[in-house]
């Protein structure tokens, strides 16, 4: 069973983030999706602002929650923020911070990180896609799980700006249903939707810097962690 929470965290493992470019308008899904790898690879600096509205099921207009975020890449390192609580990966390690909870999680990677951890093309790994529409400014590009995959997802639409190819708009469509309450306050379970849209925000290199120095979190030294003096009243967890 799934609760709100939940949905935003799986976000680690399922949502699409990435710029991309082309000039051919009649190439299919996975031409875009693959080429959206290559373009977002390449680039050093990306700052964004998000908004995640979550729905109690496919097809209702009215917002259940929402909350704001920020993605941000640069120096080869990956950052991103969702309400309280900030993700960041660096070479070797996956750091995380719960604000609400005063709590740190650190886990060692094996081998480079190359790649923003909720990449594209981790989502090609698990998904099928195909382009479902395409309109005066958009492609609509929608992949869905094959069938050995785990992902808890019945679908991801994908929303490609057709002027920059920037990707404005992701909804995931998920499988296991959530606990919620209704107008009268009576326990009910809905399959919910997550909608998350992307704009442009503007960079600032001072306070950029900051968020992607890996020691504004923590210092290793003889290979032990040594948490920031910020964060040394929160809890470390290691994995």
């Amino acid at each position: 069973m799934m609760n709100s929470k939940s949905i935003f965290y799986s976000l680690l493992f399922l949502f699409v983030f990435s710029v991309v470019y082309s000039q051919q308008e009649k190439m299919t899904a996975l031409q875009i999706l693959k080429k959206a790898i290559e373009i977002n690879n390449k680039q050093e600096y990306l700052s964004y602002t998000t908004k995640y509205a979550l729905y109690l099921d496919y097809s209702t207009k009215k917002i259940y929650e929402q909350y704001s975020g920020v993605v941000l890449r640069k120096n080869n390192i990956n950052y991103f923020k969702i309400k309280n609580t900030e993700f960041v990966t660096f070479k070797n390690y996956g750091f995380k911070i719960n604000h609400d909870q005063k709590a740190l999680v650190i886990e060692k990677q094996l081998g480079e990180m190359d790649e923003f951890p909720l990449s594209l093309n981790n989502c090609l790994k698990g998904f099928n896609s195909k382009l479902i529409q395409t309109n005066a400014t958009h492609f609509i590009c929608e992949l869905t799980p094959n069938k050995v995959s785990q992902i808890m997802v019945r679908k991801i639409i994908i929303s490609i700006n057709k002027l920059n190819y920037s990707i404005t708009k992701q909804s995931l469509f998920f499988v296991e249903k959530m606990e919620s309450k209704n107008v009268k306050g009576e326990i009910i379970y809905t399959i919910p939707r997550l909608e998350v849209t992307f704009s442009p925000k503007a960079k600032d290199e001072k306070k950029d810097n900051i968020l992607v120095t890996r020691e504004n979190y923590f210092t290793e030294k003889n290979n032990e962690i040594i948490v920031s003096k910020r964060l040394s009243a929160y809890q470390l967890f290691k994995s």
